[in-house]
């Protein structure tokens, strides 16, 4: 993949957003460039996943710990690099997320389904076997739950000993996107921050369909 003809053009307008109030234009370029020079350096040791979407989530971790270290090189504190990286993940997330949503909302009868329907979509693509493992589990009418037991994102930030800004600006992201999906998110550990997996329960609540059957017209029961 050429990230810088493909993937700049992603990157570079959440990049210039998130960091405005913050950097200057001229600043913000460099901190592009600084972004894609890691990337270049990362990319030859970037684990050949088996799927297409484990590859190319491999490839924005390494565009997101570049992006990270060129924060920190310019003396920005670790806490404050983390929370501005973070900002620009959701940005492109937040995107990355628009088909799985739109999908959920059509001809759903409940919440549930519809959280169940976006839910699958992401673990279609990008969070794709064999690169991810994944293991449904029993949540209840309320709860759309599984475990990932292997994550490629998270073995990779680990790998470079930066696994707290994989959780802070990759797998915190789902509990905003649970939040637009209608659900509650409840998440108690994570492979990134050291645990042998991920407990994903996207909690919901019922939801009683509208009679024109629109899915943006549910009511709480």
């Amino acid at each position: 993949m050429n990230a810088m003809r493909i993937l700049r053009p992603i990157l570079t307008p959440a990049v210039r957003l998130e960091l405005a109030a913050r950097f200057e234009r001229d600043a913000i370029a460099g901190i592009l460039d600084d972004t894609f020079a890691s990337y270049d350096e990362q990319r030859p040791n970037l684990p050949r996943e088996a799927s297409t979407g484990g590859r190319i989530m491999v490839q924005l971790a390494a565009l997101t710990i570049g992006l990270y270290r060129a924060l920190v090189a310019r003396d920005i504190a670790d806490d404050e690099a983390r929370t501005l990286t973070a900002g620009v993940t959701w940005r492109l997330y937040e995107k990355m997320a628009a088909l799985p949503t739109a999908l959920s909302r059509i001809r759903v009868r409940t919440t549930h389904d519809a959280v169940k329907r976006a839910t699958d979509a992401f673990r279609r693509f990008p969070f794709s076997a064999p690169s991810y493992v994944m293991e449904d589990v029993a949540g209840g009418d309320d709860v759309v739950a599984f475990d990932v037991r292997r994550c490629p994102v998270a073995e990779y930030f680990r790998a470079q000993g930066l696994g707290e800004l994989c959780v802070e600006s990759w797998c915190n992201l789902d509990f905003s996107l649970a939040t637009k999906w209608g659900a509650r998110l409840e998440r108690s550990h994570t492979i990134a921050g050291g645990a042998r997996d991920c407990d994903f329960r996207w909690r919901v609540e019922p939801v009683r369909k509208s009679p024109d059957g629109d899915h943006s017209a549910f009511d709480r029961e």
